[in-house]
């Protein structure tokens, strides 16, 4: 229980904004757009490289961490399905989660 008290006390102290949780919700819903469409995995990629740079700006490290771990497993193809889909789609899972008990 002590780790979790901590991260939140964290969460707390950098403010997260709800515009925050917003841009890692949008993502969810493009993410899930991404296996029949090239685009929307290049564009996921790039929307979710500029949502990392906002958390390291705003020294949400832990968050930022989170975000760098999911795009290490994020390779857009242009012929073929993502071998990753299931990872992401789970790691955004677990980095709204995070961002919520930061909002609580």
């Amino acid at each position: 229980m002590g780790w979790r008290v901590g991260w939140q006390h964290q969460m707390t102290e950098k403010r997260i904004s709800r515009d925050i949780l917003s841009e890692a919700q949008e993502l969810f819903r493009l993410h899930e757009k991404t296996p029949t469409d090239p685009a929307k995995c290049r564009e996921f990629n790039a929307r979710a490289a500029l949502l990392l740079n906002r958390l390291e700006e705003l020294e949400l490290y832990q968050l930022a961490d989170r975000m760098m771990d999911l795009l290490s497993g994020c390779s857009p193809k242009d012929f073929s399905a993502c071998d990753n889909h299931q990872r992401t789609k789970g790691a955004l899972e677990r980095l709204i989660a995070r961002i919520r008990d930061g909002l609580e």
